[in-house]
């Protein structure tokens, strides 16, 4: 119970700390030689999850593109952001413990880029969304890791209970052939008092004769 609470606990940590760190606002960015003008979005999620959660999310928008650390589709198609479709390119970076995902939208040609852009708020919301679904695989990744490891402490403690058991087996079956050569010793020792009484008392009866 105090494990799972722990869990809990450590969970709830995260998607605090997620939710300050996330930082959506207006960027630039020079992707494959080309400067891009787009939105950032930071968070605490280490790079290479980030990464894996924002590609997966993309995919249901388009066929997703990965080349030189940018993830690109040619044709998005996010309802939400334009009617038409969107030529997306993007990246995802780290520095200092955060990571940030940079969005570059254009729109017939046109960056999305600052709030006085038709789709700028639905991008911006876009972001925040995926920012949700991330946190959210995270924390999953986070308790998988968690009950991963504890099964792994889990299979060691049975192991080495399984050891010392046939240690103790082992120990108890050198103490049994120590009990037998002991019980063993025991009746040859028996048998040799009772030589040894009747040789004594053979010398008595020698003696005897001889003082008589």
């Amino acid at each position: 119970m105090k494990k799972v609470l722990l869990i809990f606990a450590a969970s709830l940590l995260f998607t605090a700390a997620s939710t300050m760190a996330q930082t959506v606002s207006p960027a630039r960015q020079t992707i494959n030689k080309t400067e891009m003008a787009g939105l950032n979005l930071a968070t605490s999620i280490p790079e290479k999850y980030l990464k894996e959660y924002w590609t997966t999310y993309l995919s249901k928008y388009g066929k997703v593109r990965s080349k030189k650390g940018a993830q690109t589709l040619e044709k998005a198609y996010i309802p939400d952001i334009s009617k038409n479709s969107l030529s997306l390119t993007s990246s995802v970076t780290s520095s200092k413990n955060i990571s940030t995902v940079f969005l570059a939208l254009q729109d017939g040609g046109n960056f999305i880029s600052s709030a006085s852009d038709a789709g700028y708020m639905e991008a911006e919301q876009f972001l925040k969304q995926f920012l949700t679904y991330a946190t959210a695989q995270e924390e999953l990744r986070l308790v998988k890791e968690d009950f991963s490891k504890t099964q792994d402490e889990q299979k060691k403690l049975v192991r080495e209970k399984d050891r010392l058991a046939k240690e103790i087996e082992k120990t108890e079956k050198e103490l049994q052939k120590l009990r037998d050569e002991l019980a063993k010793k025991d009746t040859e020792l028996t048998n040799y008092n009772t030589i040894l009484e009747n040789k004594q008392k053979g010398v008595k009866e020698v003696e005897s004769k001889n003082t008589n």
